[in-house]
């Protein structure tokens, strides 16, 4: 019985170090080791939709296996624009002009620091689905 009650202690202390969705999985195991941010720079899935960028990471997506913690959000920087902090749970860029080609460089951010820079290039939509905007003005007229 004491021993049960010994090693039911020493597993609650384990589970108290981290969790598997707060990206801390090494410390359940291993105690108090330490994490770090990302090394490698981020590659991501870029699609433009309308006026908006949106990309899916392609890698640095197994934080728990490299030592180091999630990923939290993103700095995009496009064109030479303002750098916009992203959130990771919705990973878009709003508000960009239509029919541009974008050349962005992204940097991952966790709890822990920053990743190099990566890169990524692509074009948002036209409005109106592609139609020129003299066909939309005429398609409007009565």
């Amino acid at each position: 019985m004491r021993f049960l009650l010994l090693l039911v202690i020493m597993n609650a202390s384990f589970a108290a170090a981290g969790t598997w969705g707060d990206g801390k999985w090494g410390r359940l195991y291993w105690g108090s080791n330490t994490e770090s941010s990302p090394t490698a720079a981020p590659r991501v899935d870029a699609q433009g939709d309308g006026t908006d960028i949106i990309f899916a990471l392609m890698n640095l997506l197994r934080p728990q296996e490299q030592g180091w913690s999630v990923i939290t959000g993103f700095d995009v920087t496009c064109n030479g624009l303002t750098t916009v902090t992203i959130s990771a749970d919705n990973p878009r860029l709003t508000g960009l002009e239509p029919d541009t080609q974008y050349d962005c460089t992204i940097v991952a951010i966790n709890d822990v620091g920053r990743s190099p820079a990566g890169s990524f290039i692509v074009t948002t939509d036209s409005l109106g689905g592609g139609l020129p905007i003299w066909l939309l003005y005429q398609a409007t007229q009565s």
